[in-house]
C-alpha cells in the first residue's frame, strides 16, 4: 500500500522482484512462454479456436504466415478489426 501510494510508478517492478526471490514462485511466473503455432494448432479444433489476445508490442502475423507457408493447405486472410 504504501508503495502504490508514494511510488505508483514502481509498484510492477517490485512486484516482479519479489516474485523472481519467492522459492515456490520464481522468474517463470514472469517470463511468459514463447508462442508455439505447431503446438497451438495441434490443440485445437473446430471446437476449439485458436485465441490470440494482443497487446503492445505483439504481433503474432509473422508466426501465422509463416505457419501457413509451411502447411500449403492452411490458408490465411487477414481482416483488420480497427484500434479503439
Amino acid at each position: 500500500m504504501f508503495l502504490r501510494v508514494f511510488r505508483p510508478d514502481k509498484v510492477i517492478q517490485i512486484i516482479q522482484k519479489l516474485i523472481k526471490k519467492e522459492k515456490e514462485l520464481g522468474p517463470a511466473y514472469i517470463v511468459p512462454p514463447p508462442f508455439d503455432m505447431d503446438k497451438s494448432f495441434s490443440d485445437s479444433t473446430n471446437k476449439t479456436p485458436i485465441i490470440i489476445v494482443l497487446s503492445a508490442g505483439a504481433d503474432p502475423t509473422g508466426s501465422i504466415d509463416e505457419y501457413s507457408k509451411k502447411h500449403k493447405q492452411f490458408p490465411t486472410g487477414k481482416v483488420s478489426m480497427g484500434e479503439a
